[in-house]
């Protein structure tokens, strides 16, 4: 199997204090990867630090074969944070509009691939209607379509039920395995064991090793 993500001893100091004290983790291509702690616990420093968004105080790690914060393998992958901020006066067409221009996606890809993902999150039908009119989870299935938008060998998504009824979790749950069939791997940030036991094949607890 090719190794996806793999670190060692990945380490985040702020101050005095230590968000992430020794990050070791391997994740093989067409795994969900479920990372579970509490609020607090540094899962989401971890992701930044995977996505070269903070810099490491020590550790080495590398993504899809290359060095953390190496461009072209960024390109290849897709991430959902947590604490999102969307451009609240662009329609839902006009925001994943945007962000495949910024991904160098062609007009024609472009064009069916955000129709397509509209409708696998159940949003087709408020293409139209601006971020600011959406519930967060809306917003939340919104983000979800852009994260996979370049249709990524890798995915991240940070907290991805927050704010989502039981049936938008059901949603989220269902594409995460359509991505595993696909041989997409995942990384899931949460802090619900329930979420993470219906939906990854390995677990690693923050601060722990992997299961």
């Amino acid at each position: 199997m090719t190794t996806v993500i793999k670190t060692e001893n990945l380490r985040k100091e702020f101050g005095k204090y230590a968000a992430v004290k020794g990050l070791t983790l391997q994740v093989e291509q067409g795994e969900v990867f479920g990372f579970l702690g509490p609020n607090g616990a540094g899962k989401t420093t971890s992701i930044k630090m995977l996505l070269g968004l903070v810099t490491p105080t020590s550790g080495t790690g590398s993504l899809l074969g290359a060095p953390l914060g190496d461009r072209t393998a960024l390109a290849r992958i897709g991430f959902l944070p947590e604490h999102f901020r969307f451009q609240e006066w662009l329609t839902a067409h006009e925001f994943l509009q945007l962000h495949g221009e910024l991904l160098g996606m062609d007009s024609r890809n472009l064009n069916l691939r955000r129709d397509e993902l509209l409708e696998q999150v159940g949003l087709s039908d408020f293409r139209y209607k601006q971020l600011r009119t959406f519930s967060k989870g809306m917003l939340q299935r919104v983000g979800l379509a852009q994260a996979l938008l370049n249709r990524p060998a890798l995915v991240f998504l940070d907290e991805p039920t927050s704010g989502l009824d039981p049936v938008g979790r059901r949603l989220v749950r269902d594409i995460i395995h359509e991505l595993r069939a696909q041989g997409t791997s995942v990384f899931l940030n949460s802090h619900l064991l329930s979420e993470i036991e219906v939906t990854c094949n390995r677990v690693k607890r923050s601060g722990s090793s992997p299961a």
